[in-house]
């Protein structure tokens, strides 16, 4: 299929073992990366800037002019954070392309159904709207539709997976009247009818004393602290509540630096609720706080946020 995108966006492919060098910084700065383009996760985007921000800057001027040099840059696999895309545009002059899909939708276009568009307002926050002859309606949780409230995201398109192999059941269980596939994410829709992804309803989406939170939208928040590089946002069981919103951080290498000589976290609970409380509704701001080296993740860069629990013992 990747061969395939290659002749539709008249493109090149790439060698892997050119892309993926032991630095990231590298990366930006070869042949290819100059010559060509470039799809990633957020995670690959956020080490690209790590590389670049430890460059001295003669470095960090050729990387932005090579980075110049590309035709379109996209972003997929899980959610773009804010900060991230306003970053990335300022280092390389490119607004990255975000875009949804998933293997069962299997669009000749990267397995994309949703896209912001190639010319146009690319906003962020949404992955932007169906791409043509894909069909996406939102299913609530009492199984009617809705075009402006929040639920799950279903797809129909010409090029829809037919079946699980040897999984009727789930198969079934997958997809309602109509032939739409359930994908399991929840999604809403802005006013210009861009999708805004909410995230996994099983990994995402927490229901914290009565009220159903995005982490996504959370973390978002978090990303714009000076001392957070990463995170992760997710609920842990509560009796009271149901579940307890608890972040996991890893903090900035600069933020670790100024406290290490007085033994002090890079960030403290306190800190974080005081800074989110102009940011946040109350019941959105996380009350439990773990700072970590870094994330468990899977092989597309994803958090993995069943691991996280499990290591968190919930």
């Amino acid at each position: 299929m990747i061969l395939l995108l290659s002749f539709t966006q008249v493109a090149q492919l790439g060698n892997q073992k050119e892309l993926f060098t032991p630095t990231r910084a590298s990366f930006l700065r070869s042949k290819f990366f100059q010559k060509h383009g470039d799809i990633e996760v957020p995670t690959m985007y956020t080490r690209l800037l790590q590389g670049y921000d430890n460059m001295d800057p003669a470095q960090q001027s050729a990387c932005s002019y090579a980075a110049k040099q590309l035709r379109l840059m996209m972003c997929g696999s899980s959610a773009l954070p804010s900060p991230l895309m306003k970053r990335w545009e300022e280092v390389t002059g490119h607004r990255l392309l975000e875009r949804y899909g998933m293997t069962e939708t299997y669009w000749l276009q990267f397995v994309m159904a949703l896209s912001n568009p190639l010319h146009g307002i690319r906003k962020e926050g949404t992955v932007g709207k169906p791409l043509p002859r894909v069909e996406a309606k939102i299913i609530m949780d009492d199984g009617t539709e809705t075009t402006t409230g929040v639920g799950e995201l279903c797809i129909r398109s010409p090029t829809l997976f037919k079946e699980y192999w040897k999984r009727p059941e789930v198969t079934s269980e997958s997809f309602i009247d109509g032939g739409f596939f359930k994908t399991g994410d929840t999604v809403t829709v802005d006013e210009e009818g861009y999708f805004i992804i909410l995230g996994r309803t099983n990994a995402d989406i927490m229901k914290v004393g009565g009220y159903k939170l995005s982490a996504l939208e959370i973390e978002a928040v978090l990303l714009e602290h000076d001392a957070v590089l990463e995170c992760a946002v997710l609920g842990l069981p509560d009796e009271a509540y149901g579940e307890v919103i608890c972040a996991i951080i890893v903090p900035k290498e600069d933020a670790k630096k100024m406290v290490e000589q007085d033994s002090k976290p890079a960030l403290t609970l306190e800190a974080l609720t005081n800074w989110s409380k102009d940011k946040l509704a109350p019941y959105k701001i996380p009350t439990r706080l773990y700072l970590w080296d870094s994330l468990p993740r899977n092989a597309m860069g994803k958090v993995n946020k069943k691991e996280l629990k499990k290591l968190l013992g919930a």
